[in-house]
């Protein structure tokens, strides 16, 4: 049986404030510059895959990526979706 605190740490992954804050497009980091000035959408999958996994995508992985943000109505609550997906899944580690 899983302790009750892991379970509360998973459902604030999912679901917290934390999370939802850290996934959003903000206009002052370099994933604003490169989607609205350089609009560059590979390159904002990429920095994505850089800044929270820590590695780069692969060819799937950027078709797929781009499928998601383009279900959205803009870019930006397309990669807030993606980066979501992104901090959400197993290859993801927290480090307080």
């Amino acid at each position: 049986m899983v302790p009750v605190l892991v379970q509360i740490s998973h459902l604030m992954m999912l679901n917290g404030q934390l999370i939802h804050e850290a996934s959003r497009v903000g206009e002052f980091e370099p994933m604003y510059a490169v989607l609205a000035e350089q609009k560059n959408l590979d390159g904002a999958i990429k920095l994505a895959y850089r800044e929270i996994l820590t590695r780069e995508p692969s060819a799937d992985e950027i078709r797929e990526a781009k499928a998601i943000i383009a279900a959205q109505k803009d870019q930006f609550d397309g990669m807030a979706d993606f980066r979501w997906i992104l901090l959400n899944c197993n290859e993801f580690r927290f480090l307080p």
